[in-house]
C-alpha cells in the first residue's frame, strides 16, 4: 500500500472517532452584584488614600483656657476629622481661633482651607487678617491675593490691603488701592481717611485736607479723621485751629469698627466668659438691657464666681430699676473680689440712689484707695458726704479733687456750687456755675445754669 493510502486510510480512521472532550476552563461573566462590590471596595479604597493624603487637623494646646473655649475649638477639630478634605470645615476652625486670638494655628487652617479650595477668597483674606499683628508683609502678600479673587464691588478686601500697605510704607501701592475705591465709592470715608493719610505723610496738607471732609462725618473713622486734621493744623502751625480741634477729639468716642462682614462672622464665633460680659456690655449700651441680663444671668451659671459678671448685671438691674437685686448682685461681688473697684464704686451708687450716703461712702474710699485718680469715686464721695452738716467741708474738697481729675465733667462744678450755696457761700457757688458755664454745655443745660446762678447770686 502506498504512503499516500496509508494516509488517507489513516484519516479516515480519524473522522470515525469521537471527538475528545475540552478540559480548559469556561469563562462566565461575574453576577451583577459581584461587579457592584467590587466597585465599593474600589471607592472606599481610593476614598481612604484620597483622606489619607489630607493634613491632619491642626493641634491646639489649650490648657489653661477657659473650659468653654477649648470646647469650640475641640469641637471645630472634631468636624475636621470627620471631612479632612473640607476646606470650609478647615477655615472654620481658623475662624474659631483668630476670634479667641490663637492667631499662630488660626494662620495654619487658613492656610490649609486656601490650599484645597485655591479659588475661595475667603481664606486668603482671613489668613492676611491673621497675619497683621505678627508679620503685616506677610499679611500684604495674603490680602493682595484675596483683592485678586474677590468681585470688584468688594471693597473691604482692598481698603484692608491699603491700611497694610500705608503700615509698611508703601505709600504709592496703597494710593493705587484708595484710588480704585474712590472710583466705585466717590464719598467713601475709610478711602478718604487713607489718602488724607498718605498726603500728610507727603507734607501736603491742603490735599490731606480736602481728602478727610467725609471721613469726618462718618462714626468709622470721624475721630481718627479729626486727629489727623489736628495733626496737620498742627504741623501748619494753626495754634486756634489745633486747640479747639485738640477739645473736639477729646469729647469725641472711638470709632466704630469698619463694617467688615468676614471679620464680624468671626466675632460672632467668640465664646467663653469674657466674650458674653463683653457682649452685654455692649447691649446695656445699646439699651438692650433686659437682653443683657438675662445673657449675664446664663453666664453665671456656667461661671457661678464670676465677680465682672455680677458687676455687669448689678448696672443691667440698676438701668432696669431693680435697685435691691443690683446691690444683692454687687454685694456678693465684692465679697469674692474686694480688689473689684468698678464693683465697689457701683455698689456705692446703687447705695446712694437707695438714699444711703453712710453705706456708700466705705465703697467709694476703697476705690479711691485703690486708684486715687478716679474721678468718678471723688464726685460719688463728694455726693455721698454732702448731706451732712458735719462732712460738707470733706464734700467740697471731693469735688474739688474730681474736678481736677475731670476738669470737663460739668456734674461736679454744679455739685459743688450746691454744698457752697448751702455753706452761705454763695460768691464762690456762683463762681463754680460760671466755670460750668464756660464749658458751653446744651442750650436746656445751659438755662437751668443760669437759673441756679441767679439764685446762687441773690442776697
Amino acid at each position: 500500500m502506498s504512503a499516500k493510502s496509508k494516509a488517507k486510510g489513516r484519516s479516515n480512521v480519524q473522522k470515525g472517532m469521537p471527538k475528545a472532550t475540552s478540559t480548559a476552563p469556561v469563562h462566565r461573566p461575574w453576577p451583577w452584584w459581584a461587579a457592584f462590590v467590587g466597585l465599593i471596595a474600589v471607592g472606599v479604597l481610593g476614598w481612604q488614600v484620597w483622606r489619607n493624603a489630607a493634613p491632619p487637623a491642626i493641634s491646639v494646646n489649650t490648657a489653661g483656657f477657659d473650659p468653654v473655649i477649648a470646647a469650640a475649638i475641640e469641637e471645630a477639630r472634631n468636624s475636621i476629622r470627620r471631612a479632612p478634605r473640607s476646606a470650609e470645615a478647615r477655615g472654620r476652625m481658623g475662624m474659631v481661633l483668630l476670634a479667641h486670638e490663637v492667631r499662630a494655628e488660626a494662620r495654619e487652617c487658613f492656610a490649609q482651607a486656601s490650599a484645597i479650595a485655591p479659588r475661595d477668597p475667603r481664606w486668603p483674606y482671613l489668613l492676611g487678617l491673621a497675619h497683621l499683628v505678627d508679620t503685616p508683609v506677610a499679611a500684604a502678600t495674603n490680602l493682595d491675593r484675596a483683592v485678586r479673587l474677590f468681585p470688584e464691588s468688594e471693597s473691604m478686601p482692598r481698603l484692608r490691603l491699603a491700611d497694610t500697605l500705608v503700615s509698611l510704607g508703601r505709600l504709592e501701592e496703597a494710593e493705587t488701592h484708595y484710588r480704585h475705591v474712590r472710583q466705585r465709592e466717590p464719598n467713601s470715608p475709610w478711602a478718604g481717611l487713607g489718602l488724607g493719610k498718605i498726603f500728610n505723610a507727603r507734607d501736603q496738607a491742603a490735599e490731606a485736607t480736602n481728602f478727610l471732609a467725609a471721613a469726618t462725618q462718618d462714626l468709622s473713622t470721624r475721630k481718627a479723621a479729626q486727629r489727623l486734621l489736628l495733626n496737620v493744623h498742627q504741623r501748619l502751625g494753626h495754634t486756634n485751629e489745633a486747640e479747639r480741634l485738640a477739645q473736639v477729639v477729646a469729647g469725641l468716642p472711638h470709632d466704630k469698627p469698619f463694617p467688615d462682614t468676614l471679620l464680624a462672622e468671626v466675632q460672632r464665633l467668640k465664646t467663653g466668659e469674657a466674650a458674653w460680659i463683653d457682649q452685654a456690655d455692649e447691649w446695656i449700651k445699646t439699651s438692650r438691657v433686659n437682653e443683657a441680663a438675662q445673657l449675664l444671668e446664663r453666664t453665671l451659671q456656667t461661671y457661678p464666681n464670676s465677680d465682672r459678671a455680677m458687676f455687669f448685671l448689678g448696672r443691667a438691674r440698676l438701668r432696669t430699676g431693680d435697685v435691691a437685686g443690683a446691690e444683692a448682685v454687687l454685694t456678693r461681688a465684692i465679697t469674692l473680689a474686694p480688689g473689684n473697684i468698678e464693683a465697689q464704686v457701683q455698689l456705692g451708687v446703687t447705695r446712694l440712689r437707695r438714699g444711703r450716703g453712710k453705706e456708700a461712702q466705705p465703697c467709694f474710699r476703697a476705690a479711691i484707695a485703690a486708684k486715687p485718680n478716679l474721678g468718678e469715686a471723688w464726685y460719688n464721695l463728694a455726693l455721698s458726704l454732702g448731706g451732712d452738716p458735719g462732712q460738707r467741708a470733706e464734700s467740697i474738697a471731693a469735688f474739688r479733687e474730681a474736678i481736677r481729675l475731670k476738669p470737663n465733667f460739668i456734674e461736679s462744678y454744679l455739685g459743688l456750687a450746691v454744698v457752697l450755696r448751702t455753706e452761705g457761700q454763695k460768691r464762690e457757688a456762683a463762681f463754680e456755675l460760671r466755670r460750668a458755664l464756660s464749658l458751653d454745655p446744651e442750650e436746656s443745660l445751659r438755662k437751668k445754669l443760669l437759673e441756679q446762678l441767679e439764685l446762687a447770686e441773690q442776697p
